[in-house]
């Protein structure tokens, strides 16, 4: 019987897997058909049974599913919270709970060992908080219906509202790396091959004899250096970061430190045959850092509202009213929360690496 021949495999199980595998059947409709299957037997027992049979179901499909399958198990959790439906089973259990504490944090892979879709982590967080406040603004905080999922809201709202904090007042690091405002690396005046007069006038003037040798290196490493981070890149599993990655990460760093230096040759080098090979050079590493920053997690930092560490409102990719229930208006998916990337050592767009 497969995987699930350990546990009851019921009209609960086929319900909830057919109902979010498919846009054919509206979420609203089949509710309360599937609500009438979970307390059928309604002695103690068997309301038990049943709850944990529909909350092993949600989680296969939260944990093994596809895109659309996770992110119509999420609606349909929602509707159960949001409508009211007290399965104090069901919403305490832990499997459950880890599972979505774990997408909503980030901090879990999904069952093919791949990261979640960053809209799905969006969307996961963005329930998990919006129940802790459904919990709160109707009092329900001692309920023991929903101690696991208020506790869990109250560990994902601080989680991102530490995070949120630490890129408002970090500069750069919340957003993209900004490599484009880079200065040339002003090391070259001290150059021995610049004459006292350019030193003490920063005159753009170099003997090209002598540094030739100096600005072909330059070039051969710019070009090696663009072509390594492109590879990195290409390596890089589905669904990953960039910014999660040391060594994307670090060939990111050195191919930003080896730019200035071109910048700095080609402010030097107005004229002659090494000009067109630093412009190609300073191409291929603007194409190669542009890569990195479209794959990096503080892309979609980016595009956060400022206005609070969290936002209340969720994406929701029905384009459902979530305010039935949170007291909000309802969000795009631009308007909702950004997943969650811990600070780290190694972001190569924190202070420590700004130039």
């Amino acid at each position: 019987m497969g995987f699930l021949s350990d546990h009851p495999h019921t009209a609960i199980t086929e319900t909830i897997f057919r109902i979010v595998s498919s846009r054919d059947y509206t979420l609203e409709v089949e509710l309360a058909p599937l609500i009438q299957l979970i307390k059928a037997d309604h002695n103690d027992y068997n309301y038990t049974i049943n709850q944990e049979e529909a909350a092993r179901a949600l989680r296969k499909k939260i944990k093994y599913g596809n895109r659309l399958q996770q992110s119509r198990t999420l609606d349909l959790l929602d509707l159960f919270i949001s409508q009211g439906v007290k399965f104090t089973v069901m919403y305490n259990d832990d499997k459950l709970l880890q599972r979505l504490k774990g997408m909503a944090m980030n901090s879990e892979s999904s069952g093919s060992g791949e990261k979640y879709e960053a809209r799905i982590i969006k969307k996961c967080a963005g329930y998990v908080i919006s129940w802790m406040n459904y919990i709160t603004q109707n009092e329900l905080e001692r309920a023991r219906a929903y101690a696991g999922l208020y506790q869990m809201g109250q560990l994902v709202k601080q989680k991102y509202s530490k995070s949120n904090r630490s890129r408002r007042g970090g500069g750069r690091s919340g957003g993209r790396s900004n490599f484009m405002d880079d200065s040339a690396d002003d090391t070259l005046y001290q150059s021995g091959s610049l004459t006292s007069a350019d030193r003490l006038y920063r005159i753009p003037q170099i003997n090209l004899n002598k540094e030739a040798p100096k600005i072909r290196l330059i070039i051969s490493d710019a070009l090696a250096s663009a072509v390594s981070l492109q590879n990195s890149l290409i390596g890089l599993p589905r669904g990953k970061y960039s910014t999660d990655d040391e060594e994307a990460t670090s060939k990111f760093i050195q191919a930003r430190a080896i730019r200035r230096k071109v910048l700095r040759y080609l402010q030097l080098v107005t004229e002659g045959e090494f000009l067109g090979s630093l412009i190609h050079a300073n191409d291929e590493l603007v194409a190669a850092l542009t890569s990195y920053d479209e794959r990096s997690a503080q892309d979609d930092a980016s595009d956060e509202n400022d206005h609070d560490s969290y936002n209340d409102d969720v994406y929701d990719e029905n384009e459902q009213d979530n305010s039935r229930y949170i007291g909000g208006e309802s969000s795009s998916e631009e308007e909702s929360l950004s997943s969650y990337q811990p600070s780290t050592t190694s972001n190569p767009f924190g202070d420590h690496n700004q130039i």
